[in-house]
């Protein structure tokens, strides 16, 4: 009869490991032992492609029951002596298997131990008298117990049935030291290493530990989905990414994240693009995603995008002529060819501008500012371009002699043979950071007009050291999905109707949203932007038809965020209220700036109108600037907000903004 240790046994090990000495490199040594052991050899190749290494991380690390370490995608790996409180708990992406032992083994602090040969793969194999290393590189010097080598054991053997090595004994301390010594035997450890890494203090396991059925990983691992949530978060990565980001970006490919320097701007947009690069790594050639770090010195786009000289390094070309014609080739120029290729176009790519305003914007971006804005008017992309045809001819044969396999290469050899130029992809976001100081400049209405400006808020002390998040996450997949759909949404030319608010219309079409509600919600959103209107064109503030169709098209995307989510499609219009805030905290206020005497009352005005009042009630929907007849808003053209609703990100901004006029006599949103 088969018998397995129970979740309870295994929970136990997890426990008893996660909070010793051990580093998390142990991990990696015990592979390599394993991986020795099962080949049989002295030095063996810690590569993907080689079964005995596969082996030794399913059995040690593999999650799932069925032993399979899916490439790319998270929480496929777990690492038991890593304690449960660090950021990952333990978990690592599939991605590990390609990445993990065999890199960390060849690193300088494992020169003592690990001996690598130069065959191609390199193979591995332990150093004599590598044991007098081993407490050193593996376990940390803090005072506290050394692993138990009976509880690693437990671990190790959590998904085989064990009635083979315990069955002869009857004793629970018995079947403990059965375990024990099989691990000692399958991992080829010598007593010197035992000595070296593990305690061995006494142990057991009961009867009440054993069943006849392996036990589900979720039971044993808390970081794992159960198996009884909705089918759309079962099917996620584990990954998750920030919302507002996801979000924003599917809406309209440009976002500037603002906020105090250290609040994790660039982090969030690199974990997202970083999470997906594990999960298509098997589908690119290349990076994903590329961060820009801006120089104080950039006056035009050649930093980015490059630039044709005559004055190259002579070569040689496919005809046999001889020129020095040349182009400088950007990092920013291959991702934007890279997107391009045929293979990753429904792919998202990511260029990530660090400290984006340390030069001035409309400078070294004005050909993006533009092309993006063309792009999604256009009916013919190849009238927008952002390389001309004859300088892709010229980057073709310099990428061609660089390396013909990379992507960026077919690419630029796919648009000459069809004599195309390039153009933005519709699979290609722009990502730019921003700090305000001394050292920078400020943004223009025309850089900010078209983006989505999210704002990092820094939380309290206490805050972080509570674990607090300060963002709202989604799950990595849905966030793909959500990216993805925007892609094919570009690609197709969506939102190019008069009507910005048509674009709403699929959310009955597709998604199932009753009509009626749909209807009443667009009402309330037309009338929330009349009244913001209204109270902003006296103080030179209006916005035009662009802003509202990126209203309503983050509001489809919001929406369609909540339903992808697991949300009933009725439940989720009663997210209305939520998404249009930040829409409006996005498109409508970081244009937003001037002195006392410019802006008066108006911040104020619009907190109220917000809140659902008008002129005629307290506080006041109004303001009067000069001698001019006071800006207004009636009674019939308040609005009434949903019970348990509110613009609170917005009034609590204007509030902000209101009181730092006040103050200095000059406010801007982006401080």
């Amino acid at each position: 009869m088969a018998r397995y240790l129970t979740a309870a046994r295994i929970k136990a090990s997890i426990t008893a490991l996660a909070d010793t000495r051990a580093k998390a490199a142990l991990m990696d040594f015990l592979i390599l032992k394993r991986t020795l052991s099962v080949g049989g050899q002295t030095h063996v190749a810690i590569t993907q492609s080689q079964p005995a290494y596969l082996q030794a991380t399913k059995e040690l690390a593999g999650v799932k029951l069925d032993n399979s370490i899916l490439i790319g995608e998270e929480k496929q790996i777990f690492n038991v002596f890593v304690s449960q409180e660090a950021s990952r708990g333990g978990f690592r992406g599939g991605k590990y298997i390609s990445n993990g032992t065999g890199t960390t083994i060849a690193g300088n602090s494992w020169q003592r131990v690990v001996e690598l040969t130069s065959d191609d793969p390199r193979k591995a194999g332990l150093r004599a008298g590598h044991e007098a290393y081993l407490e050193a590189l593996l376990l940390k010097a803090a005072k506290g117990a050394k692993p138990s080598l009976g509880e690693t054991a437990v671990w190790n053997y959590r998904k085989v049935d064990i009635e083979p090595i315990v069955g002869g004994f009857a004793a629970p301390a018995d079947r403990f030291n059965a375990l024990r010594d099989r691990f000692v035997a399958d991992y080829s450890l010598t007593a010197a290493e035992r000595d070296a890494l593990f305690s061995d203090p006494a142990g057991q396991i009961t009867d009440a530990d054993l069943d006849d059925a392996p036990a589900t990983p979720e039971d044993y691992l808390n970081g794992l989905v159960a198996a009884s949530v909705p089918a759309a978060a079962a099917a996620a990565t584990g990954g998750t990414c920030s919302l507002d980001l996801v979000a924003a970006l599917a809406a309209k490919p440009f976002v500037i994240l603002t906020g105090a320097s250290g609040t994790g701007k660039s982090r969030s947009t690199l974990r997202l693009a970083e999470q997906l690069q594990e999960h298509y790594d098997a589908q690119v050639k290349g990076q994903i995603f590329q961060l820009v770090p801006i120089g104080p010195d950039w006056t035009s786009p050649k930093k980015l995008l490059g630039f044709r000289t005559p004055f190259g390094q002579l070569r040689k070309r496919a005809d046999g002529t001889e020129t020095n014609e040349s182009y400088e080739i950007t990092e920013t120029l291959r991702i934007i060819l890279r997107a391009c290729n045929p293979s990753s176009t429904k792919i998202p790519h990511f260029l990530v501008f660090d400290e984006m305003n340390l030069s001035h914007v409309e400078r070294y971006f004005a050909p993006f500012l533009s092309l993006m804005e063309a792009s999604s008017i256009l009916e013919d992309g190849e009238n927008a371009p952002i390389v001309d045809k004859h300088s892709m001819s010229v980057i073709s044969e310099l990428l061609n002699a660089e390396d013909p396999a990379s992507a960026e290469a077919e690419s630029a050899a796919l648009l000459v043979k069809n004599d195309q130029p390039l153009t933005l992809p519709p699979n290609l976001f722009y990502v730019g950071t921003v700090n305000i100081d001394e050292t920078t400049y400020m943004f223009s209405p025309k850089v900010l007009d078209r983006a989505h400006v999210l704002e990092a808020r820094a939380l309290r002390p206490s805050e972080y050291l509570a674990g607090a998040k300060p963002e709202e996450t989604l799950d990595l997949a849905m966030g793909n999905q959500l990216l993805q759909e925007a892609i094919d949404d570009r690609e197709a030319g969506e939102g190019r109707a008069a009507d910005p608010s048509q674009v709403l219309v699929a959310l009955v079409d597709k998604y199932g949203v009753n009509a009626i509600e749909f209807e009443s919600q667009r009402t309330f959103t037309v009338q929330v932007l009349e009244g913001c209107f209204k109270l902003l064109a006296p103080v030179g503030f209006e916005f035009a038809f662009r802003v509202n169709k990126e209203i309503y098209a983050y509001m489809l995307v919001w929406i369609k965020a909540q339903i992808i989510n697991g949300v009933a499609p009725a439940d989720a219009m009663t997210h209305w209220v939520d998404g249009l805030d930040r829409a409006l905290f996005q498109k409508v206020l970081p244009k937003i700036h001037g002195s006392r005497s410019a802006l008066g009352d108006s911040l104020k005005a619009i907190h109220a109108f917000l809140g659902g009042s008008h002129a005629d009630r307290d506080p006041a929907a109004k303001y009067t600037l000069g001698a001019e007849a006071s800006t207004r808003i009636e009674p019939g053209e308040a609005i009434n907000l949903p019970p348990g609703k509110e613009f609170a990100r917005c009034r609590a901004k204007l509030l902000e903004m209101h009181g730092r006029l006040l103050s200095r006599n000059y406010v801007s949103f982006v401080k």
